[in-house]
């Protein structure tokens, strides 16, 4: 059976809660604006204002507490127009006292220099404090004043790497005992760390270096 026409509005709630839904977001769009007033300027004191009336003013708004004018300084000078790379400057200063001849940039320098030390050579490194350390180059990072080599060698049987720094006030000289037999075609040989590839211990070939060395000045000098 049909329902009546007067009783559809009664049995039918979906149009109560659309008519709740469509008045909710009017509710929500109500809100209260206040308008922008300028700060108004400070009023100056009259002049020759008696004392009992300044005691009577706060604190802040007497005449020996009234705010005083900053100073406002000129910026310094810019130092980018004049040092544009503060970065290559500094590096040239500090290459300048380490290495002042630039023997060691030229050195390690293998990208240039034909008679650099090359990955795969067999090098002697000598410090002013401490032993010297001998082993074969495993890479050469060139990273200006941060450049290092890899060197790795074998010491009671146990292989010992060491990263040292070209630039260190540390390392006296560096010495190539032996070059690479042939050219590498890799700039990092790392994979001498494997047994198969690792060279061992360099001790034998270091110590003949060294006597030849001291037999060669030794006749020098006689003369």
């Amino acid at each position: 059976m049909a329902a009546l026409p007067t009783m559809r509005p009664l049995g039918c709630l979906r149009t109560l809660f659309r008519a709740q839904d469509a008045f909710q977001p009017q509710m929500s769009r109500r809100f209260i604006s206040t308008a922008y007033s300028k700060r108004p300027e400070r009023v100056p004191l009259p002049p020759n204002l008696p004392q009992q009336f300044l005691s009577q003013l706060p604190v802040r708004m007497q005449p020996q507490n009234a705010s005083k004018p900053v100073k406002v300084y000129p910026a310094p000078p810019s130092t980018s127009k004049a040092c544009k790379d503060p970065v290559a400057k500094i590096t040239e200063s500090q290459l300048a006292v380490l290495d002042p001849k630039g023997e060691r940039k030229a050195l390690f320098d293998y990208r240039r220099n034909t008679r650099s030390v090359k990955p795969g050579d067999i090098v002697r490194v000598t410090f002013k404090n401490g032993d010297p350390f001998n082993g074969v180059v495993l890479s050469i990072k060139l990273r200006g004043i941060d450049t290092s080599f890899l060197v790795r060698n074998e010491l009671t049987r146990v292989g010992v790497e060491m990263s040292i720094k070209v630039f260190s006030p540390n390392v006296q000289s560096v010495e190539i005992v032996q070059r690479a037999e042939r050219k590498p075609r890799r700039a990092r040989l790392y994979y001498m760390r494997s047994r198969k590839h690792d060279r061992r211990s360099v001790e034998n070939l270091v110590a003949s270096y060294v006597r030849q060395k001291r037999a060669f000045l030794g006749g020098k000098r006689q003369q």
